[in-house]
Formats: structure tokens, sequence, C-alpha cells
């Protein structure tokens, strides 16, 4: 059967997401929509062209819709709770429409066609679990670790309740990559001290969790609670990532673009400044052992609705703590991936690709790297990190063209500890 959902930002109707009888799925703007003097934006991959049809391959949803719809094992137990035919994108994302992230709400319309909410009227917008009043995985989060999108109620970390949105991330430690929880919350701790927008965030016993949500937890582990940045109460801030604004699918997180091509593209949607911003970011990525800084992992935030800044930054985890997973970054670096050859040179390159002031970019750069040496001890890292990977960062500073001059920093915070 043919399918239809209005797509809305808070109370602006957008749009019309439908699928046709042989199952591709097409996005079209509202007429409304377009008119509008103060526009909120939807995504910068659309701008240009607000007129078009934008459509999915085959059965997949277009590339900005595609990433909305929830990864990994995420995805699966929310297939399983719902009953939803595996690989139904559509059904999926309008399952979980209501907790999107950002400001995006996606609603049913009736098989007549036209949602009447576009003139003020939402009486015939019709949600997939109107009549489903218990607690319920209904959200959407993007990433392999299992999360999931929390009320916190008296010290108790509960699924929302029908009608109300998650205003906290939960994360539960992998049985793949232990104690991932305790070492991306010492990264975003360092993070912090270094001086950078870090969201608010706790490490909690897996006890905080209500009993719906332990069963998927392992025993004795803690949980990283991150406040999201695109909740304030029932507000919703609008923010899109990366892939998104590029109209990339899921799928092409990596390699398909460089992290030149990001620094431009920063620097010509949300200004020059966030340019050197971004150059901050990424040289703690690249000091923090993070080869996972894809496409994802970098957004957009529309506190106004119009005008985007960066977001705070997130999803930041030393992955050099594990063997097995690769010393490349994410996405090229100058020409380059393997963590161990990124030097200044690399920092050269992408200021002249990205057209910056490559002075001004490496000054930044040996600043950022200062500041994240000294932060180490004043974060408390060593404390709460596991030892191991204390171990391997320490030896991939000692190792780093761009961070070796400051590995002493480093060192000295561990004679301290043991002394």
């Amino acid at each position: 059967m043919k399918r239809s959902f209005g797509v809305r930002l808070n109370d602006v109707f957008v749009g019309h997401l439908s699928e046709s009888d042989d199952g591709r799925v097409t996005f079209r703007f509202a007429e409304e929509y377009r008119r509008r003097n103060e526009r909120p934006v939807l995504s910068q991959s659309f701008e240009d062209d607000l007129v078009r049809v934008y459509r999915g391959k085959d059965r997949e949803l277009p590339p900005f819709f595609a990433n909305l719809v929830p990864e990994g094992h995420l995805r699966d137990l929310i297939e399983q709770s719902i009953g939803l035919e595996r690989g139904d994108d559509l059904g999926l994302l309008a399952a979980v429409g209501f907790d999107l992230p950002g400001a995006v709400d996606i609603q049913a319309q009736p098989p007549n066609g036209e949602p009447s909410y576009e003139n003020g009227d939402e009486s015939a917008a019709v949600r997939p679990d109107e009549d489903d009043k218990e607690p319920g995985l209904r959200f959407s989060l993007a990433g392999v670790q299992l999360k999931f999108s929390v009320a916190r109620e008296f010290e108790k970390l509960t699924l929302p309740a029908h009608g109300r949105r998650g205003e906290w991330i939960v994360k539960l430690d992998s049985p793949r990559f232990s104690n991932v929880v305790e070492n991306e919350f010492a990264v975003l701790e360092w993070a912090a001290a270094s001086g950078f927008d870090v969201p608010e965030r706790d490490l909690v016993a897996v006890a905080s969790l209500a009993d719906e949500l332990r069963a998927y937890a392992s025993v004795g582990t803690n949980v990283l609670l991150v406040r999201r940045y695109d909740r304030k109460g029932e507000q919703r801030i609008h923010q899109e990532d990366y892939a998104q604004v590029t109209a990339r699918r899921p799928s092409k997180k990596y390699d398909h673009l460089t992290y030149e091509q990001c620094a431009a593209l920063t620097a010509r949607i949300v200004g020059p400044e966030a340019y050197y911003e971004f150059v901050r970011r990424l040289v703690f990525v690249v000091a923090s052992g993070n080869s996972d800084a894809h496409l994802k992992n970098w957004s957009l935030l529309y506190p106004d609705g119009v005008s985007p800044v960066l977001t705070p930054l997130y999803d930041q985890v030393s992955t050099i703590a594990w063997p097995e997973v690769t010393r490349e970054l994410a996405l090229k670096l100058g020409s380059v991936k393997p963590m161990l050859q990124i030097d200044e040179a690399a920092f050269v390159r992408l200021a002249d690709r990205a057209q910056a002031d490559r002075t001004k970019t490496i000054a930044t750069v040996r600043e950022v790297v200062t500041r994240v040496a000294d932060a180490w001890s004043a974060s408390g890292v060593s404390a709460v990190m596991p030892r191991a990977h204390v171990a391997a960062l320490r030896d991939y500073w000692s190792r780093s063209p761009i961070l070796k001059p400051h590995a002493g920093a480093l060192f000295r915070s561990r004679q301290a500890s043991a002394g």
C-alpha cells in the first residue's frame, strides 16, 4: 500500500515524504513552506533547490532522511519491538518519527493526501503509535554503540512516557570494546578541560537504569549519560550532521569526503571563524587518537532555526585503546590517513585546499596541542580511563610527529600519580 507522511520542523509544515506504488520514496517541499519569508532550514543540502523532487534509489529513503533512521543494534531492537519487516526504512522512520534528532517530526498523512495541519489543523495527522500509551522504543539515534534516548527522573533513567521526548542519551558498555563508556567519558572530560564546548555528561552505575533498559546492559558495568544539546525541556532545536549537509547516505560516512572539504564547507556555511574551530576540533581528534570522526560525528545546530553553528563536541572516543581498531583517520587529512603520519604539513595542505590562512592555521594547531597536553592532568583523565587505554594513548603520543614534543606532559602526570 502506498504510504505518505508529513514532515515538520517543530510547528512548521515542511513537505511530503511519499511512497509510490513501486516502492520508490520521494520528498517534496510544500508550497506554503517555500513561500515563507522566514522559514526554518531543514538541511543545507536542500537550500539550492526547494522545487526539486528528491528521490531515494530503489526503495531507499532520500539521503537526508536515511540519516535519521536508527542504526545497528538499536535498529534491530526497534524492529523487533514493533514487529516491523526488516529493511523497511520508511516504516521505521515513521515509527520513530516523534523523537528524531533535531526538530524533525514525521507524521502519517490521511489516505486522501494533503495534511490538513498545513493550515494549522493537526486533527488529520496520525501517528503510528497514537494508541500506545506505554513507554517504548520510539526514538532514533545513529551509531553502532547501543544507546537510548531517556528521561532522568529522581536519579533513575527511563524511556520517555507517551508524548514526551528524551532529554538525555545513555550509552551502554560494549561486549566487543570493553570500557568504552569510561573511555568516552574521560575523553569528553579531557576536551572540556581543554576549553571545548562539550555537553553535560555523567558516568553512572548500570543500576541507575530502569528495569526495561537494564535488560540490555551487562551487570556491574557503568553507563555514560550525555545531555542532548538538541533538547531544552520540550523544545527541540534542529540539527543535521555532515552526511546530511552533503547528501551522503549513512553507508558513505567514511572516505567520501576529506577533512579539507569539511573545513571549507564549515567556513562557507557557518563563517570564517568556524573554520578555525573546526581545525581546533580536528587537532583534538588527532590528539585523542580518535579514528572514528566520520561525517556523522560532525554536525550543525540551528538555535534560531535558520542560522547554523557548530554543535558541541560529541562522540569522542580514543579508539587507539583497542589494538584491533584501525589506526587511520576516518577521512583523509592532507592526503594522509594513518594517524602516526599526521604532521604540521598535513594541516598546511588542509589550509591550502580550504583556501584558508596557513600561518594562522598552524598557529591554531600548535596552540591546541599545547592546551590539550596541559589539560591532561587538570581533567583527571588518567584516573577515569582504564590503565591499558592510558598506556596506548601515551605510546601513541610518544610516536606521533605532531604530538611527540608535548608527550612529556602526559608522562609527567603518570609519574606524579605514581609518587
